[in-house]
């Protein structure tokens, strides 16, 4: 009964609608364009609808690290084959690939540059300090932060002499990584190495607490 009433409903709608036209093409115009924006209208206002979140999931933002570190790159382990002075070594990865790496982030003074005049005792302080954690033979991490070599093709790396739990934890990064730690003791003076810099901020917290308490060779450059 419902579809025939709908059935003549429409019929009366066209019948009208025609004799409508041939009394007034003009009226008739108007009110089909009226049709046509009020279905567009009906379409355009489903479309923007709020969806309801219950059905359609809620997104969560990832978590921001309450540590220091806004990175956590893979730990690659190496083995040390050379120590060159307080803040470059060299080391081999488990494929055989040998390479010099310079620790990131920070710098030490000079003790084996091929200008004398660049050598100083402070540098050969801290290389024998850095050769007082870090021998041949000895299993170590090395982390990446942007940079894969320097101008001179050396690994830029962040070197762990123990494998972290939790990489990004200032606690860990203060007393395992390599970097941080001649940092902490006075024998390396923290860079803005752009755009190595994820650890720039805690490093500079660190070199100023060593500068503060007079530690290892900061006399250097304090």
């Amino acid at each position: 009964m419902e579809r025939a009433a709908m059935a003549a409903s429409k019929q009366q709608m066209a019948s009208a609608f025609s004799s409508l036209a041939r009394k007034s093409p003009v009226a008739a115009v108007v009110v089909a364009l009226a049709l046509v924006l009020a279905l567009l209208g009906s379409w355009i206002w489903s479309s923007v609808q709020p969806v309801d979140s219950a059905s359609a999931g809620s997104s969560s933002s990832a978590p921001s690290l309450s540590s220091v570190a806004a990175f956590d790159g893979a730990l690659e382990e190496a083995v040390v084959t050379h120590v060159t002075d307080g803040d470059t070594i060299k080391a081999r990865l488990p494929d055989g690939t040998v390479n010099y790496v310079r620790l990131v982030g920070i710098d030490t003074p000079e003790s084996v540059a091929e200008d004398q005049s660049r050598n100083c005792e402070e540098g050969v302080i801290a290389s024998n300090y850095t050769k007082s954690l870090v021998s041949v033979g000895q299993i170590i991490w090395l982390q990446r932060d942007v940079s894969e070599t320097d101008r001179y093709g050396r690994w830029l790396r962040y070197v762990w002499l123990e494998k972290p739990d939790d990489p990004t934890s200032k606690d860990e990064i203060a007393s395992k990584m390599l970097n941080a730690i001649l940092v902490r003791e006075g024998y390396a003076q923290v860079k803005h190495y752009s755009p190595d810099t994820t650890l720039y901020n805690f490093f500079k917290t660190l070199g100023d607490e060593a500068i503060a308490e007079g530690k290892g060779v900061t006399r250097k450059w304090a």
